[in-house]
This record gives structure tokens, sequence and C-alpha cells, in this order.
């Protein structure tokens, strides 16, 4: 009957059997006989669902809380907490392995574009430079210098090949943090005029002749001139030129000859312009010193040793003394060899060929016979060099 009557006999049933449970805590098993067989059975079935309810509520509670007063084992918030605490826990000599993560394939080609455009950059800035170097070095044809060099001065292998050197690093480029200073030293007839003539010539082809300065104590400092004139007179010229060289971005050049001539006054000027604090057109400059201080230690140096590779130290203490100018660490020296018996019949062929004589080796081998020359490791060297070949050609 219950099942047929739905939703609204079902609560009609419970509020006949609520009220027939407080009828029955009231008049017991005499009203008991007032119901129907049904309701009886309804009656019993909530009695046993409530009994069964509460006993299972009391029996939760009662498992939750052991004789100690802790929780029990199985209680529910002992499982949640270590459900909380649970942790896998590592051997400190295991490998721990994280979870791969998927990563952009984009990122690795950026990457390699990336480098791929620095490096392309980074090579046309070494070519780049590269042609800068070679066009300078075009620009002061410095092969074409080598080559007349070697073959106008004789004897000079190894101080041609220093000078070389240092003209190639310096006028490889146009910035520079100081001058490029040469000096060279040598016995008298070594060839340090004629060098120095062969460099202003090939200089003042290349560049404008206002920038290459050729500078002879005799001529332009003379003895009866007063030397703050000529000291005056110097850092004038080289002022004007300077200037003038660094308006058109070119290197000057100064070729001093017989230095060893030059007041003190004229050497303190010198000295100033080889500062490296200076501004930046006074660094952009190539002095060459062309003197015969120091020949004493050159020619014991030579005699003993038959090579000029060494005499740089004691060439920089003999002039020292003479003055502080060659004590600056921008001035390099470049000692020039004794000449062979073999170099003097080379100059005396080639005066003989300048002056219109058909040259005869037997005569000139008693001219270069006359002139006096040191001995040493069984050769001989020329003690006044190629000094006294014009004046012998001049006698024919």
């Amino acid at each position: 009957m219950v099942d047929c009557e739905g939703v609204s006999m079902d609560v009609q049933v419970d509020v006949q059997v609520e009220k027939a449970t407080g009828d029955e805590e009231k008049e017991g098993w005499k009203t008991a006989s007032m119901f129907s067989p049904q309701l009886k059975a309804m009656m019993r079935i909530k009695k046993k669902y409530l009994k069964r309810s509460n006993s299972v509520r009391l029996a939760h509670s009662t498992n939750s809380v052991v004789s100690d007063g802790s929780l029990h084992p199985k209680s529910p918030q002992t499982r949640k907490s270590k459900r909380r605490k649970s942790r896998v826990m590592f051997p400190n000599d295991t490998l721990m392995f994280k979870p791969k993560i998927e990563r952009s394939r984009a990122k690795p080609f950026l990457v390699l574009f990336s480098v791929i455009v620095f490096v392309q950059f980074l090579f046309s800035q070494v070519y780049n430079a590269i042609e800068n170097l070679d066009d300078q070095v075009v620009k002061y044809d410095l092969e074409g210098l080598e080559r007349t060099l070697h073959r106008e001065v004789f004897g000079q292998s190894e101080a041609l090949e220093e000078l070389m050197d240092y003209l190639n690093d310096y006028l490889s480029t146009y910035a520079h943090q100081k001058p490029l200073v040469l000096s060279l030293h040598g016995a008298t007839g070594v060839g340090k005029s004629h060098l120095g003539r062969l460099l202003v010539r090939h200089f003042r082809s290349v560049v404008e002749d206002k920038l290459v300065v050729h500078y002879l104590s005799k001529h332009h400092c003379p003895l009866q001139e007063a030397p703050q004139h000529c000291a005056s007179a110097m850092a004038r010229r080289i002022t004007e030129v300077v200037t003038r060289a660094e308006e058109e971005e070119q290197i000057p050049f100064f070729i001093l000859d017989e230095v060893e001539l030059m007041p003190p006054l004229l050497l303190d000027i010198l000295q100033t312009f080889l500062q490296s604090d200076q501004t930046n057109e006074f660094l952009n400059v190539v002095y060459v010193f062309l003197s015969s201080l120091g020949q004493r230690e050159i020619s014991a140096h030579f005699l003993q040793n038959a090579s000029t590779a060494g005499a740089h130290k004691p060439l920089r203490q003999a002039l020292s003394l003479v003055h502080p100018l060659w004590t600056e660490p921008v001035v390099e020296l470049i000692p020039l060899s004794l000449l062979e018996r073999e170099h003097i019949v080379q100059c005396f062929l080639e005066e003989m060929t300048l002056e219109g004589f058909y040259p005869e080796l037997s005569h000139v081998d008693r001219l270069a016979d006359e002139l006096a020359y040191h001995r040493a490791a069984g050769r001989q060297y020329a003690k006044t060099g190629c000094k006294q070949v014009v004046g012998k050609v001049n006698l024919l």
C-alpha cells in the first residue's frame, strides 16, 4: 500500500508513525491493538533503523579515541595527517630525476641564428680592418721603399729589416698612442746620410712635400746661430707641419740628420714632442734621428760579435750620458754595422758609374786597398766606411 500511494502517502505515514510512537510510549501495549498490521510493521522498521544509526555513531566516536587519550590509528584524522606528511625520500647517493618538460623547438634555432649573425659581423669587422691595413701599406708603398733601401744601402741588412718592421707596424694604422721615434746610429761612412736622403725622397713621393721635413743640423742651425733661436724655429716648424697633417689626415715625417751636432737646447725641445701626454695630432708622427753618437760602442760590439744583435743595451747606456732624450721609452735604437771590404768595392763601382767612369775591377780593387780597415775573424771592416770613396773617385 505504501508503494502505491507515492510521496504524499510517505509523508502521512511518517506522521502517523511518529504519533503512534508517541502514543505507544504513553499507553504502552494497550494501544497497539488500535493500529493495522502494516503500520505496526513500519513502526518496527523505523525503530530498528534509529537504533542502528545510534549504535554506528557511538562506535565511530569510541574508535576515534583510545584509552590513553590519543587518536586511533585508523581514525579519519590520523589517515588525513598521514596523507599530508607522506613524502618520497631519496638517499643521498641517488639522483633525482625531474619530469621532462616540453620546450619550444624554435629556441635552439633562434640561438643558432644569433650565433651565425654575430660571427658574420665579427668576420666583416676583421675583413674591413685587414683591408684598411692593406690600404695604408699600399698608400705609403713600403714594399717599394724596402726594395730601394736594400738596393742602394750596402751592408746594412740587419738595420734595414729592423727599420722596415717598425715602419710597417706603425704606418699600417692612422691613430696611435705614441709617436714613432727611430734613432739610427753608426760609425762614419756607413750610409746614415744616404739612408736619410732615400727616406726623404720616398716619402715625399707618396705624401705631400710639406709633410716631410729633412732637417740638417749644419744647415738649419749653424754654429753661429743662437741655440734659442734654433729651438724656437724647430718647435714652430714641427707644430705647423703636425697641424697641417692632422687636417689632411696624414702622418708627417721628420728626418733629422747630424743629431750629434745639435745643441742641448734643441734636444730638449725634441724631447718635449716625444711625450705621450700630448694631443692626438702629436702622437701620429714619425721621427728618424741619424747620428754618429755611440759609434765606439757599436764598433766594439760588432768587431767582437760580427753582428749588431745585442748592441742596443750598451748603445743606450752610452747615449743616456749624452742627453736624457735617449732614455725615453718611445725611442727605438737601430745600430748600423761596419762595412766590409766588399761593400767598399760596391761603393766605388756605384760612384764611378755615376761620374761616368768605366769601372775596371782591377782599378776598383787598387782604390779599395788604399783605405784603412779593422781586421777581425779573418774579415776586413773599413774604418771610415764609404766616406773617402767620393773623394778618391773625384781624383781620377
